[in-house]
């Protein structure tokens, strides 16, 4: 019986021994189980703040080597930007003589007259035509902006001035308003980025429709709409931010629109009109020695490595100005066309006849590597190829692409007879012919190298008669009565691109 009670009295001990044991371990192992579980929750709670970190840091991309930078809700951009061309030309003249032999001359102007001695041995040489840096994003979704600083130009490079300072607003769609210094669109081949024209500079009459009221670095302001098949424009403008300093500047209007006439995956028809009004000419005061309200049409001949003008209407008194222009493009597959014609105005002060002039260009292209030129709907114009296969050292070739031009600028008014003076409604500006032909190499997207072959031909009188005897300066550097003072020639001309 005791035996009995002693074996039960160990068992229970044992039992209970044990039942401490279990409960023991299992204490144990729960608080190992919260202690994991607690580093668990604290790694969980640190990744989603590190998540959170990461998605409140600003977002760095390169597209086409332009780096961007964008705020992490993305209503927020900076983007930097450039544009870098260096031309070099040769020029094949005939061999210049001394002024009282050699009649062939540039702008007008009194002595000394740089164009005078260079219309008769064009400079032949290399520089930056353009050479642009600056940046360019959004602001709160709705806003964007755009500062560039251009330090190329035309003969010779600048010191630096701005090209663009704007900013536009987004938030009533379809329409854009804008104000600052900008470009506005003036026509088909300007709405054309610098960067993409299908030859090294833009035709005569073409620069001069954009030049009258627009161009780069123009203060104004303007609206722009489009949609899926057309775009349009209007803008009003001042001064460019390049200009002298005068009484009373500038106050101008431009418009132009767009339609997209056919379209398919296989070709785009664009048709559009331009044009631009001079509301009030730049006033350069009562006692200005020359014009007071002048309005002049001269330009180089579609290459500026020399910046010689060799045709050029003198400066007009005038009241008003306008140009007006028609435009047609079109691409089917890896074909291109484009053209367009320019009527000008001018409304004198005085009672002379009121000149009107006209210019107009077609070019066209064939992108033998089977590219296409892109059509932009908000711009109303065609941007470069992208290269198919770029070229590097596996292989690509590139987009290469042949390129043909004839332009032609008619600013004589009444010129009158070779060998004769001018009348009083007489306005011998020039005509001025040019074919160019082409052969543009799109290395990448962001590298194009384009060779140009001019044949110029500039048929002008000189200017001098009654009122302007000496338009050049006193003899001999302004020749005899009625003579050609224009010039035939050739010239290639090179061109290195590279743009982000």
């Amino acid at each position: 019986m005791k035996q009995r009670s002693l074996a039960r009295a160990i068992a229970l001990a044992l039992a209970c021994t044990s039942g401490f044991a279990v409960a023991a371990e299992t204490d144990d192992t729960q608080t190992k189980i919260d202690a994991l579980q607690k580093q668990i929750d604290e790694l969980k709670h640190a990744q989603q703040a590190d998540k959170l970190a990461t998605q409140e840091q600003p977002k760095v991309t390169i597209n086409h080597n332009r780096a961007t930078i964008t705020s992490a809700d993305g209503r927020s951009s900076i983007a930097f930007r450039a544009l870098v061309q260096a031309d070099a030309a040769h020029y094949d003249q005939d061999s210049e003589k001394s002024l009282a032999e050699d009649f062939r001359r540039g702008s007008v102007g009194a002595t000394p007259n740089r164009e005078n001695n260079a219309a008769r041995d064009l400079s032949s040489g290399i520089y930056f035509r353009r050479a642009r840096f600056g940046f360019e994003g959004t602001i709160a979704r709705d806003f964007t902006y755009r500062m560039t600083l251009e330090l190329g130009g035309a003969g010779t490079e600048t010191q630096g001035r701005v090209n663009d300072a704007w900013v536009a607003y987004n938030g009533l769609a379809p329409f854009t308003f804008q104000i600052g210094a900008f470009s506005p669109p003036a026509n088909l081949d300007d709405s054309t980025s610098a960067d993409d024209t299908l030859f090294m500079e833009r035709g005569s009459a073409n620069e001069l429709s954009r030049s009258l009221g627009g161009a780069d670095g123009r203060i104004g302001v303007g609206v722009k709409a489009s949609g899926q098949r057309w775009m349009s424009a209007l803008t009003f403008t001042s001064r460019t931010i390049a200009d002298a300093e005068v009484n009373d500047a500038q106050r101008a209007l431009i418009a132009r629109g767009g339609f997209l006439a056919m379209t398919s995956s296989n070709y785009n028809l664009h048709v559009g009109a331009s044009g631009t009004y001079v509301v009030h000419p730049a006033d350069n005061g009562i006692d200005s020695a020359g014009a007071r309200r002048a309005i002049r049409l001269r330009d180089r001949p579609e290459l500026r490595v020399d910046s010689t003008r060799l045709f050029d209407t003198g400066p007009i008194d005038a009241d008003h100005a306008f140009v007006a222009g028609a435009e047609l493009a079109g691409n089917w597959k890896n074909f291109y066309v484009q053209a367009e014609n320019f009527w000008f105005g001018i409304d004198r002060t005085s009672t002379q006849k009121d000149p009107k002039f006209g210019g107009f260009y077609v070019q066209s292209s064939w992108l033998i590597t089977g590219e296409s030129h892109r059509y932009n709907m908000a711009n109303g114009a065609y941007q470069s190829p992208r290269p198919l296969l770029p070229f590097n050292s596996g292989g690509g070739l590139g987009a290469w692409e042949f390129a043909l031009r004839f332009s032609r600028a008619d600013f004589n008014f009444e010129e009158g007879e070779a060998g004769f003076a001018p009348t009083a409604d007489s306005v011998r500006g020039g005509k001025q012919d040019i074919w160019t032909a082409g052969v543009n190499w799109y290395a990448t997207p962001s590298v194009k190298f384009m060779l140009n072959y001019l044949i110029v031909d500039v048929d002008r009188l000189n200017p001098a008669g009654p009122g302007n005897a000496t338009p050049f300066g006193a003899s001999p550097a302004t020749p005899p009565i009625g003579v050609q003072i224009g010039q035939k020639y050739q010239v290639v001309a090179l061109r290195s691109q590279f743009n982000f």
